[in-house]
């Protein structure tokens, strides 16, 4: 028998099947005593798994406890001792010797009337033995907790034999619990027919203490923490139901000391965590305490949404930043939150994905040495190199292409110098004149008569003698910067109007995404990693209280691991001294290079780890004591464990749950202001047109030979004496000697080179 609820008249009728629950036997039976596995909840999950939620079914089996007073206990196992003694020894639940106590009487005065019996000995009284004390007691021994308990088991559905078949399920769960003793519904039967608790005159009473909570059971029972320990515990993993909630294991509170973020400077925004009392609040790491931080789990569980939170927050703080995304999709996503007037100005954005002729490009030219002494072209030289080799895989190996494309960029690099001396820094060649001076050998003996003679030298001697094969292994990596327009775009413009250095120093914001440019994606990101970390070493002219923090992030660093090579390491290792903190976020720490791993979770200040696959979360949960790998892997979205230096000293775990931006930063997200974000950034960065610069590019081989032709460069002897007094070389007009005789490599039928 069912009773039929509606609860609202939008909602479905539903129909309820009531029952209470007590124990069968005497309560001082024990229930059986059931471990955590198999754990006594896989049953009751399987009862309720035919619930249909969704049509407003639900199944509730509840469980009220009140404790009993010791005095109250002691007063029954009294009894309980009595009544033992009264019944006398026992075995196997028989009274030994048998009969009544009246034919025991009987046959007592028998055997004295025969003389049988010793008049003289006292009767020894029958004392029950030990185990039939202990019987008797049952689960009430001394020292155990006791507990009244009221189990009250409901269930509706939306038709009355779902209601009963629900019910019933339940019930047979609960015989999981059956031992000594055993759990029974309360109420009438009459052979198979049984209404439970729904019969009119429980009804009430059942109604009202499960919708207050009122403890009212229907008989006395009480229970002991073990036989009931199975109902009150959570699910366990032996517990594989699927209809089951679990948690994510055990994590230690957030520190106390840990401050709250409110937006204010100085704070490392991380989310929202709960203290050891309870109290919820978004949380941040003081800056100072933060020099590097590594993020790490599955892709899409919220690392990039935590780095932009960042990034943005530590941006209106008045802080440098650098955000280098390999797909773009992030920095699209931040673009509305950059829009406003107090920030704007100071944003540089680098987006390199499939351009319009009509899109206006920035342009880098890492040979460009305006502002830059004589002196800097070693440095130029060894950034340019060194990302290059890095991109194509040289590693130890090719000496003959690195050597050169070393006297490629150190004859290009010298020749810009020429050209800012000269008032045409508009003409300095590109990295896309490597392939010009390597391949175009008119191109290159007019360049190389404005060189010095020990540069020439090379030229001359060394390089006939290299194997052709040489020159397309480095002419194959300006092929692939060619293949993209957008790359060709970016690098292809004499002035750089990014800077990177220059970013540092005036805090800038900037963001970049190498997405869309195929198969140079490898190539510009070791190029833009390696003048990261060459800027950041240039900061040595500047004294140290001057240096201005700038925060960088590299988002899936292991599509960056590859063409970073050990400049990554590198920067971990010794950009702490200079102001750049670096924040890198990756799906495996594993899967990175071993220099750059090491590197990273060596200098971390900040280690954050969401979900990640079994055998990673062994290898985060090593660096993270107190939390064990399954907790790590069962984390839910936006879930992280953090471990964070603070004030100087590395704290403990804790749970840190995501907040997106859209929530944290609802007031300053403005698209309507994009269209005056990007005039601003035209302006900062002098961004021009991608066909404007394509067509410079095009024409720039024939503008640096012309204007060298106009410019006869200064005979040897001048330039000896120039060195000698200590003056700077000049490059008069007129006939130079040396230009005679200068000698230039050809190719020979066999494709080798020849003087």
């Amino acid at each position: 028998m069912v009773n039929l609820v509606k609860p609202d008249e939008a909602g479905p009728r539903l129909y309820v099947a009531r029952a209470e629950l007590v124990l069968a036997r005497r309560d001082h039976r024990p229930l059986a005593r059931l471990g955590p596995d198999p754990d006594p909840l896989q049953r009751i999950a399987a009862a309720m798994a035919g619930v249909r939620s969704e049509d407003g079914e639900h199944s509730d089996v509840m469980v009220d406890l009140v404790p009993v007073s010791s005095r109250q206990v002691d007063r029954r196992r009294r009894l309980l001792v009595a009544r033992a003694e009264r019944q006398g020894p026992s075995a196997y639940g028989e009274r030994i010797g048998g009969g009544s106590a009246i034919w025991g009487m009987l046959r007592t005065a028998a055997m004295e009337g025969s003389g049988m019996g010793n008049p003289h000995r006292p009767q020894q009284a029958r004392v029950p033995r030990q185990v039939d004390l202990a019987a008797g007691v049952g689960k009430f021994v001394p020292g155990e907790p006791v507990f009244a308990v009221q189990v009250l088991l409901r269930v509706a559905a939306v038709h009355p034999a779902r209601a009963r078949a629900l019910l019933h399920q339940l019930l047979g769960a609960m015989e999981a619990f059956s031992a000594e003793n055993r759990w029974r519904p309360v109420g009438p039967r009459w052979g198979a027919w049984r209404q439970y608790s729904n019969a009119w005159w429980l009804l009430r009473s059942f109604d009202r203490r499960f919708a207050s909570g009122e403890f009212a059971p229907a008989r006395r029972q009480w229970v002991t923490p073990p036989e009931i320990a199975g109902l009150l515990k959570p699910p366990t993993r032996a517990c594989a139901a699927t209809n089951v909630a679990r948690g994510s294991g055990v994590v230690p509170p957030a520190p106390a000391a840990l401050p709250e973020w409110t937006g204010q400077r100085g704070l490392l925004p991380l989310g929202r965590v709960t203290s050891a009392g309870g109290r919820t609040y978004l949380a941040g790491v003081p800056e100072r305490d933060v020099l590097f931080g590594v993020g790490l789990g599955k892709s899409g569980f919220g690392k990039t949404e935590q780095a932009l939170l960042q990034m943005i927050t530590l941006a209106y703080g008045g802080y440098g930043t650098w955000f280098l995304d390999p797909h773009g999709s992030a920095l699209e996503r931040a673009r509305p939150y950059l829009t406003h007037p107090a920030i704007r100005n100071r944003v540089w954005e680098i987006d390199l994905a499939r351009p319009r002729l009509e899109d206006r490009y920035a342009c880098w030219n890492p040979l460009d040495m305006t502002g830059r002494r004589i002196e800097d072209v070693q440095e130029v030289v060894g950034s340019v190199v060194g990302a290059i080799a890095t991109a194509q895989g040289w590693a130890g190996g090719a000496p003959r292409a690195r050597a050169i494309l070393s006297n490629a960029v150190l004859v290009l690099a010298h020749l810009s110098h020429q050209l800012v001396a000269a008032g045409v820094p508009e003409i300095q060649p590109t990295l896309f004149q490597i392939k010009t001076l390597l391949t175009d050998e008119v191109w290159r003996a007019a360049v190389l008569e404005h060189m010095p003679d020990r540069i020439r030298k090379f030229w001359r001697l060394t390089f006939p003698k290299h194997e052709a094969s040489a020159v397309p292994t480095i002419t194959n990596a300006m092929d692939l910067l060619e293949t993209s327009t957008s790359l060709t775009a970016f690098l292809g413009g004499s002035l750089s109007t990014y800077n990177v250095r220059r970013a540092m120093d005036t805090g800038a914001v900037v963001t970049i995404a190498p997405s869309g440019t195929g198969a140079g994606d490898a190539l510009i990101s070791s190029l833009l990693i390696f003048d990261l970390f060459r800027a950041g070493l240039s900061r040595q002219d500047t004294p140290t209280d001057q240096r201005r923090t700038m925060f960088s992030w590299m988002d899936e660093l292991k599509a960056l691991d590859a063409a970073g090579g050990s400049f990554i390491a590198q920067i971990f290792e010794q950009l702490r001294k200079y102001e750049i903190r670096l924040m890198v976020a990756t799906q495996m720490a594993m899967r990175l290079s071993e220099a750059t791993r090491q590197a990273a979770l060596q200098n971390q200040s900040v280690l954050s780890a969401t979900a990640a696959d079994v055998d990673e979360a062994r290898y985060v949960a090593a660096r993270m004591p107190a939390v064990d790998h399954d907790t790590i892997a069962a984390l839910d979205k936006y879930q992280y464990v953090v471990t964070a230096q603070l004030h100087g000293r590395r704290t403990q775990p804790f749970r840190v749950a995501g907040v997106p931006i859209d929530q944290v930063l609802a007031d300053y997200y403005d698209p309507a202001g994009l269209s005056d974000l990007d005039t601003a950034i035209d302006v900062t960065l002098r961004r021009r047109p991608v066909g404007e610069i394509l067509a410079d590019l095009e024409a720039l081989d024939d503008r640096i030979a012309d204007h060298l032709a106009g410019h006869t460069p200064a005979s040897t002897d001048t330039r000896i004496a120039a060195r000698r007094a200590g003056a700077a070389p000049s490059y008069p007009t007129g006939p130079d000697p040396m230009t005679d005789t200068l000698v230039l490599p050809v190719i020979t039928e066999k494709g080798a080179l020849s003087a």
